[in-house]
């Protein structure tokens, strides 16, 4: 009796650290996201480019959906920012015009070509460094991170550049196998939607900018 006793107590610790753990990464995430953030590089006396194309970005993870996703909620974002941003049917058929049917082929042109060719003043451009959602029961990870950068077509110098993580981590202890089922709905309810990994892509994406001047 006296021994389950002390197991139980010591799980009763266990979850209790766990639970205070998964508060202050909460409040740390909370904290982060609420000041205000520093761009990775803004260029001096920066200047907004007229027009901007969101090219295809590029992409270091395993799953596909992330660069999409993600490249669209950018290109969201920056509309309501003021800038003036073209189409992607546009900006994919002209690429797919110059032989680019890839984000991967864009460093076999220039920024310079890419303006002219699709008649603007900025490109951005993105890549997918982390786009990972990780479930085994008891834990799972959801993961995003992400580069942009901005680039003058005409001078061909940086003007901004950005780079954020958002990292959702949770413990459960505590039924595992009612948290595996939870945590597998939610997953396959992710990829039905065809928003995986939103809330976070979501959270870098503005987080970014936040970081890019206003027009």
């Amino acid at each position: 009796m006296g021994q389950k006793f002390r197991i139980k107590n010591s799980e009763l610790r266990i979850q209790k650290w766990f639970l205070l753990l998964s508060l202050i990464s909460y409040l740390l995430l909370s904290v982060f996201i609420a000041c205000v953030p520093k761009a990775k590089y803004l260029a001096e006396n920066y200047t907004p480019p007229e027009k901007i194309a969101v090219l295809p970005f590029t992409n270091q993870a395993i799953d596909l959906d992330g660069p999409v996703l993600l490249r669209y909620l950018f290109d969201q974002r920056l509309y309501n920012l003021g800038y003036d941003t073209i189409l992607f049917e546009e900006i994919d058929r002209k690429l797919h015009e110059m032989g680019i049917t890839d984000a991967g082929q864009l460093p076999t042109t220039t920024p310079k070509e890419l303006g002219e060719k699709l008649g603007v003043d900025g490109l951005i451009y993105g890549e997918v460094i982390t786009f990972n959602y990780v479930t085994l029961g008891f834990y799972y990870s959801r993961t995003v991170e992400a580069n942009f950068k901005l680039i003058d077509t005409k001078t061909e110098n940086l003007l901004w550049e950005d780079e954020r993580k958002i990292s959702m981590k949770e413990l459960q202890f505590k039924d595992v196998g009612k948290a595996f089922a939870s945590q597998l709905i939610e997953k396959t309810l992710d990829k039905a939607l065809k928003s995986p990994l939103r809330p976070e892509s979501e959270a870098v994406v503005n987080i970014s900018l936040r970081t890019l001047p206003r027009r």
